[in-house]
């Protein structure tokens, strides 16, 4: 078209006609104009679809480490309540009701059991090492941003923070104060055959119940596990509403592909 345009100018110019040569000059430029516009905006057009294509990636794989999250967080929610129920028979025993002497230690076991968060973030990591704004919507980078710098934060600390606040550090000394290993071997699972696991017994029932130290430690440890009860609720809340604005996200990334 360009070729087409000067071959007309040439012709012009040699018949010696200015006013038609200006008005093809002056159609020329404004096409080569038009011709730049245009190639600008297929580059704009490339660069937002590299950035949605980055975009996406990004939301898969925090999508995915949240998923993971969330089982990881669902199991330590459903121990805790498991460890709470054992508690709450464990303190009725030592408040005089009868409990199976197989039975004792293992609730004491399982109420000593704590749970440590670890939250997959590589996919955060990613985007915080790139650009936080290649996530378009503001409220979807806003919830995800509070989500990994503030809830998950607030779940770890009583993990990390304080060795009071690990359950199992604050009854172990009660292991070896008021129980006893015998030689009765525990069938394990988890373990292959050639670790033996045995099995403990109550010292004494008269010591364990009239141990003082022992009774405000184990309200200590009610008080904690009530504490990360709720937190594994708000991080079940949290996830849950974030993974579900991704999927939405990501919804709307596809119609625009």
């Amino acid at each position: 078209m360009i070729g087409f345009f000067r071959k007309i100018r040439k012709k012009l110019a040699d018949d010696n006609k200015p006013l038609k040569y200006m008005r093809y000059a002056i159609g020329e430029i404004v096409l080569v104009m038009i011709g730049i516009l245009l190639a600008l905006q297929v580059n704009n057009w490339n660069e937002a679809r590299k950035s949605r294509i980055v975009e996406t990636v990004l939301l898969k794989t925090i999508k995915s480490d949240l998923a993971r999250t969330l089982s990881d967080v669902k199991d330590d929610y459903e121990n805790h309540l498991k460890s709470q129920k054992s508690g709450n028979k464990f303190k009725r025993f030592l408040l005089g009701e009868n409990m199976l002497e197989d039975s004792i230690f293992l609730h004491f076991n399982r109420l000593s059991q704590d749970r440590h968060f670890f939250p997959k973030s590589s996919g955060y990591e990613s985007l915080k090492s790139s650009d936080m704004n290649i996530i378009s919507n503001d409220s979807l980078r806003m919830i995800i941003t509070e989500l990994y710098e503030l809830t998950f934060p607030r779940i770890k600390e009583w993990d990390e923070s304080n060795p009071r606040w690990d359950i199992g550090i604050v009854l172990y000394p009660y292991y070896k104060k008021h129980f006893i290993l015998t030689d009765e071997v525990v069938e394990n699972k988890m373990f292959t055959p050639a670790i033996l696991t045995y099995n403990f017994k109550l010292k004494s029932l008269e010591d364990i119940r009239n141990d003082n130290d022992f009774q405000i430690d184990l309200q200590e440890v009610f008080q904690l596990r009530n504490r990360k009860i709720w937190l594994n609720r708000l991080g079940i809340g949290s996830i849950e509403l974030v993974l579900s604005n991704i999927n939405k996200e990501l919804e709307k990334l596809n119609v625009n592909d």
